[in-house]
């Protein structure tokens, strides 16, 4: 779970304007190559603060129900992510395995807001530990992210974010 941020900065990263008439279209835009930074900020998980780079290709699998997130850092974490809407709930759903023993514990349902053009998660990492995280673009090729995971006291137990870039 120390690393979790590098299913952070591979998690969905969802937004469009056009989501409400095609909730596919949020996941549409992640499609291609992205340069990212992710940072982590002092917390029980992570004595120390850092900063990594990396690079994650996204791409459509399985006729377009999910796209697949990989991720790999210049220190050596990697990751996979699964992402799809599921349009029974009307939520989107998010599943992350890591080369640092991380993989699904529990739920991550994002939901879209069309209005602030972000999305928003809350994540289930089982036992008493809750995370909230958002996604938002800062323009077509650029967007922002952050993620915090508290355990049932409320003690911080990881602050990590980041930004991305669309590589040409």
């Amino acid at each position: 779970m120390k690393n979790v941020f590098v299913a952070l900065s591979a998690l969905a990263i969802l937004t469009s304007a056009q989501a409400d008439d095609d909730p596919l279209e949020p996941l549409n835009r992640r499609i291609g190559t992205w340069a990212n930074t992710t940072y982590q900020k002092q917390a029980a998980w992570t004595p120390e603060e850092r900063t990594t780079t990396g690079k994650e290709t996204i791409k459509w699998i399985l006729d377009k129900k999910f796209i697949q997130i990989d991720v790999i850092n210049a220190d050596g974490t990697k990751g996979r992510s699964l992402i799809t809407y599921d349009a029974e709930a009307k939520v989107y759903r998010s599943w992350f395995f890591g080369n640092q023993n991380e993989f699904p514990r529990g739920e991550s349902i994002g939901r879209w807001d069309s209005r602030t053009d972000r999305m928003d998660w809350t994540l289930d990492f089982g036992g008493d530990l809750r995370g909230k995280m958002f996604f938002q673009f800062s323009g077509k090729d650029k967007m922002d992210w952050a993620l915090t995971i508290r355990d049932g006291s409320g003690k911080l137990m990881m602050k990590t974010g980041g930004s991305q870039t669309r590589k040409p």
